[in-house]
């Protein structure tokens, strides 16, 4: 990975590729396809597979901390694909820049790499709360004295952003253990008590599949009469599934069979995969010795710079976003 920001090897390419072409941020996207040649020139990495990572960078739902800034369509959480490469354009995003920055040694080391992580990428590495990771090694630099635990306690579990909720050994993957993360979608009933409303998706889930295994497992089966007690278990009491999403929100509707509440198929369906998925999650290390490293790069004034740097990058694309 790259030794001043983090990110991987690939992603460095790319993103030194956008910086070469001029596709900084306020300025004018560049097309995709030249964004590969020049990754390809540089690394060797046939398009199909840079664009891939191109594609990810972009994507909201990705990671916390998207280093491209896309214009096009990248595709959706579900199985709408990404256009082609020459109907897609790119740009570095402010967090972008200032990796590409950290990576030539323009600035000094930034913690990218611990705030994505790679699960996205199908890695280890679950990715943290952005703002926590900086408040975590500015205490580093200004108190060196400063406890394991008490770092644990800034950064606090692994978050996506995206508002799934995350349940697991937390104390476990902070000391550097391997552990399998549950990501749960957000399900609630509606107020009028009619429907139940799943939303913000586990990043590694498909809303479109989840629809399609839950319209499957509502099918009456030919043995429910034989076996009514296995039918019962297996059976979701769901009458109808609507796909209500919008730009930029996944949605499900989904309304109850006659004879069951809203509340009762609430249950049912929180333990149904796709609505929740699971991930193995490891560190390599303990966290707080991760950040510590991180901390004895440069002088303590330059990696407060370059905190601060991303700090303001963060703030100018969550107003943008």
């Amino acid at each position: 990975m790259g030794e001043r920001s983090g990110a991987g090897l690939v992603e460095c390419a790319i993103l030194d590729a956008l910086g070469s072409l001029g596709a900084r941020p306020g300025r004018g996207y560049r097309v995709n396809t030249r964004v590969l040649a020049v990754v390809e020139d540089r690394i060797g990495l046939a398009p199909r597979y840079a664009y891939e990572v191109l594609l990810d960078l972009a994507r909201p739902w990705t990671m916390p901390l998207n280093l491209i800034d896309g214009q096009g369509n990248f595709g959706s959480r579900g199985n709408d694909p990404a256009a082609n490469p020459p109907y897609t354009g790119s740009r570095l995003s402010p967090a972008g820049q200032v990796a590409l920055a950290a990576e030539r040694g323009d600035l000094a080391p930034v913690p990218i790499g611990p705030i994505n992580g790679n699960v996205y990428a199908k890695g280890t590495r679950p990715p943290f709360r952005p703002q926590a990771i900086i408040d975590a090694l500015r205490q580093i630099i200004q108190r060196p004295r400063v406890t394991g635990k008490d770092l644990i306690a800034i950064i606090g579990p692994p978050c996506f952003l995206n508002g799934c909720t995350i349940t697991g050994d937390f104390a476990a993957l902070a000391a550097g253990r391997p552990t399998t993360l549950r990501l749960q979608a957000h399900v609630t009933v509606s107020q009028d008590h009619r429907n139940v409303l799943i939303e913000n998706f586990p990043p590694n889930a498909n809303p479109d599949e989840t629809a399609h295994a839950l319209a499957g497992l509502a099918q009456a089966r030919h043995w429910a009469q034989q076996h009514p007690e296995l039918h019962r278990r297996t059976h979701l009491p769901l009458r109808e599934i609507r796909d209500e999403s919008s730009r930029g929100r996944d949605l499900l509707v989904c309304v109850p069979e006659p004879g069951t509440t809203a509340e009762q198929l609430r249950d049912q369906l929180m333990d149904v995969y796709g609505v929740y998925t699971t991930v193995p999650a490891a560190l390599g290390r303990p966290l707080p010795t991760i950040l510590r490293n991180w901390a004895k790069t440069d002088a303590a004034e330059d990696l407060l710079t370059s905190l601060a740097a991303l700090e303001d990058a963060i703030h100018t694309q969550s107003a943008h976003d």
